[in-house]
């Protein structure tokens, strides 16, 4: 049996039992793609600007369920934390952002992420001076914040004070910045006329029925551990039925994948047919309905 249609660990994964084949197939895994590629170049960029007054700033923007978090925890484990003499050096940050714009909530995220211990009641003035003193120690180099159109919910005012906090304390670290969210993002940003010059931003399209959807067809493919073949990329229909079913997000063609290779081996199939994809996308739209 010739496996040169899978790479790496999931040639061994075809041997196991199907149980642990699908625990294997829902293991998270890094998929690079394209634009991803390019995203994770962009961010080496930011990590390396040499310090000044006016950093970088970036917007990942993108549907719901479109990659960002995942792009966000990939930067994280090519640049994880260092050990060096008791000393810990933390290159990437990435905090949430709060659920509603406050300059005290702000603070107390990112000392969160850092693991820093904290009132989160403190007065912000506190929280901002624990941050700055944390950032520097560990040696910030990149802030990303996911979620940023979550400061959208709250008045204008509160959005004006969360960006001017924001502003202010990476014009003091001195550190890239990228927010990560929906294309309100902008919206949110414009809150700020002067803040939001600062941003170039990076989008994530929609996936269509084109080369690149075919090349991520074909790299997911590599990591199913199944027998045979499925041949998703050359087939117009079973790809076609994916990125329609996963509705053109890369979050959804992956699920739609990885549900559809479970669904062939509950069938006893060493490969991925048409009835699985749409076994696949049905499970899906039924828990969408009870959601």
């Amino acid at each position: 049996m010739t496996l040169d249609h899978l790479k790496g660990s999931a040639r061994e994964a075809v041997l196991w039992t199907p149980t642990d084949r699908i625990d294997f197939i829902n293991t998270e895994r890094w998929i690079g793609y394209g634009a991803a590629t390019n995203f994770l170049a962009e961010m080496k960029d930011l990590i390396e600007h040499p310090r000044n007054l006016r950093m970088p700033c970036r917007a990942l923007v993108g549907d719901p369920n479109n990659g960002k978090t995942m792009i966000l925890r990939e930067c994280i484990k090519r640049y994880p934390p260092e050990e060096d003499d008791d000393e810990c050096h933390l290159p990437v940050l990435v905090f949430e952002t709060p659920s509603a714009p406050s300059e005290r909530r702000l603070y107390s995220e990112i000392l969160k992420s850092l693991r820093v211990a904290h009132r989160e009641d403190a007065p912000p003035e506190k929280l901002l001076a624990k941050v700055v003193d944390k950032c520097y120690e560990v040696g910030v180099r990149l802030l990303m914040a996911d979620e940023f159109h979550n400061m959208l919910h709250g008045s204008a005012k509160d959005q004006r004070q969360f960006l001017a906090s924001l502003k202010s304390l990476l014009n003091v670290l001195r550190v890239s910045f990228l927010a990560a969210g929906t294309h309100d993002i902008i919206t949110a940003l414009a809150t700020d006329g002067q803040f939001v010059t600062r941003f170039e931003k990076l989008a994530l399209p929609k996936w269509g029925l084109n080369n690149e959807s075919r090349r991520l067809l074909a790299s997911l493919e590599m990591t199913l551990p199944l027998a045979a073949p499925s041949g998703l990329a050359n087939s117009v229909d079973l790809a076609q039925a994916i990125v329609i079913g996963g509705r053109g997000t890369i979050g959804g063609i992956t699920t739609v994948t990885k549900k559809a290779s479970i669904c062939a081996l509950k069938r006893g199939n060493e490969k991925i047919e048409r009835i699985d994809i749409e076994e696949a996308v049905a499970q899906m739209r039924e828990r969408e309905v009870i959601a």
